[in-house]
């Protein structure tokens, strides 16, 4: 019986003994340094998801974290944002995105050489490649990407750079033109622990931004497997990175999630540069030094937060929250809103994106304010009757950094005209125009008003008259009536 217990032991020890290189070392590190997982602090207040614009720095494992807007690059959160970490993987980003400025991906190929496989440590990730494989820019670029292949790092590199030491000093100069900082300074293209090789958190988000705006970068990050072609040393296969927030099995996926790169070395503790689009508010968040399973929870934390700070409007959606309404004439007189029309909405170029995206304080300022940053010009009388979809009017919206767009104010309901109105002008004008008969046609319209004010003009002026007589002789102003003698007969 004992025997059968320290078997069962031994094989436990074993097994533990076993997996370990892999589950923490299996990124990246030989084990030379050993890994401290990050805790929360003690007095950290617990994250609350149905609260997430109430996040604090304490509620993350990662010992330095930021999040940005993609568009503008604004700072939304901030931990430790400018202290130095050690990247790990996440280097590679640079290492892909320098790749895919200066090379072809429809004519490139790129061989493996020796050195490119020998220079990764043993526990390190490989793709894996062999020496003197040919495989095109386009598959090594993806598979170094989503495989976290170090291997491919050192040949992308030895093809742009020359050397891994010559593609360091492009990745330096290239971190430089982005605007990165002094905090930061490359020696290899994988992320290969070494004390020279540092960034920021800042710094990569910056990085992390530019190579977004790359739509093949884009592509390539948003997916966490990569089907790679067969070349003239493997067959056809299918690589699966580690990106769990990318893995609709996983219990830690984002749907919102859309890329970019985990890192981890036992010195730079686990990293994740992330990215996050939700109605057309792009985020980019950076942790390192964070848990295994904490990088995907901090990454949640950022980006829900991020979503609560950073809002997406256009300007239809503004208008309508307070749309126009108008009093039309002539209405019939069943008509159930008394002639009161609400005008909707319509885009003259619905190819023109003119999306907001800004903090909330700003959009709510748009919101309040919207008839300052608007103009409306009116191309019809407010008259019956109306068809719906009828152009009522023409809104200009302006923009600061888009400029302006024209919108149709249109009718959202038909209002019927009232059977006894008198005539528009314009129902006049074309009564008259396709009239062919050059004199007015005789009716008891055209009759009536004239002679009632002629009418009314007769008695005046004789009602003036005899005022005025009356007046004269009152002053003595008339003569007397002249005695014509009578003759006695």
């Amino acid at each position: 019986m004992a025997s059968k217990t320290r078997a069962a032991v031994f094989f436990i020890i074993t097994l533990v003994l076993f997996l370990c290189p892999f589950s923490v070392f299996a990124e990246d590190e030989p084990a030379e340094d050993v890994f401290v997982p990050p805790r929360l602090s003690e007095n950290a207040i617990p994250w609350d998801e149905r609260h997430p614009e109430l996040l604090d720095g304490d509620m993350l494992y990662a010992q330095s974290a930021i999040l940005i807007e993609a568009t503008t690059g604004e700072t939304i959160f901030a931990k430790n944002a400018d202290e130095i970490m050690y990247p790990a993987s996440t280097t590679k980003i640079l290492t892909a995105y320098l790749a895919l400025q200066m090379g072809d991906l429809a004519n490139d190929e790129v061989t493996i050489s020796q050195t490119a496989v020998d220079l990764v440590p043993a526990t390190y990730t490989r793709i894996p490649v062999s020496e003197g494989e040919t495989v095109t820019l386009k598959d090594l670029i993806a598979a170094t990407l989503v495989r976290s292949g170090n291997e491919g790092a050192n040949a992308i590199a030895e093809y742009f750079g020359g050397s891994v030491d010559g593609f360091a000093d492009l990745m330096n100069d290239a971190a430089r033109m982005l605007g990165c900082s002094e905090s930061t300074h490359f020696t290899n293209p994988s992320g290969v622990h070494d004390e020279n090789h540092y960034t920021t958190v800042r710094d990569m988000a910056i990085i992390a931004r530019a190579a977004m705006m790359n739509q093949e970068f884009a592509d390539i990050v948003r997916k966490n497997t990569y089907d790679m072609p067969a070349s003239n040393k493997h067959p056809a296969r299918q690589l699966v990175g580690q990106t769990a927030i990318l893995n609709p099995e996983s219990d830690y996926y984002y749907r919102d999630c859309i890329g970019v790169k985990t890192g981890f070395t036992n010195r730079a503790g686990y990293c994740y540069v992330g990215a996050a689009e939700r109605d057309g508010i792009n985020l980019i968040s950076v942790v390192f030094y964070s848990s295994r399973i904490g990088r995907w929870t901090d990454t949640k934390k950022l980006f829900e937060y991020g979503y609560t700070q950073i809002q997406s409007i256009t300007p239809e959606a503004l208008y309508a929250d307070d749309p126009r309404v108008i009093e039309i004439a002539g209405f019939d007189l069943d008509d159930p809103q008394h002639g009161n029309l609400t005008l909707g909405i319509r885009a003259t170029d619905e190819t023109k994106d003119m999306k907001i995206i800004g903090r909330k304080a700003m959009i709510d300022s748009l919101r309040e304010n919207f008839s300052q940053i608007s103009s409306v010009a009116w191309t019809r009388d407010f008259r019956a009757p109306i068809s719906v979809g009828d152009t009522m009017g023409v809104l200009t919206f302006y923009s600061e950094n888009k400029g302006t767009a024209t919108y149709d104010l249109v009718a959202t309901r038909s209002i019927a005209a009232r059977e006894d109105a008198p005539p528009t002008l314009e129902q006049i004008e074309a009564y008259t125009l396709a009239d062919e008969n050059p004199f007015p046609r005789l009716s008891m319209d055209l009759i009536i008003p004239p002679a009632f004010v002629l009418l009314v003009l007769f008695f005046l002026i004789r009602a003036w008259i005899r005022r005025r007589r009356r007046r004269m002789r009152k002053l003595n102003l008339m003569p007397p009536p002249k005695k014509r003698p009578f003759r006695e007969l």
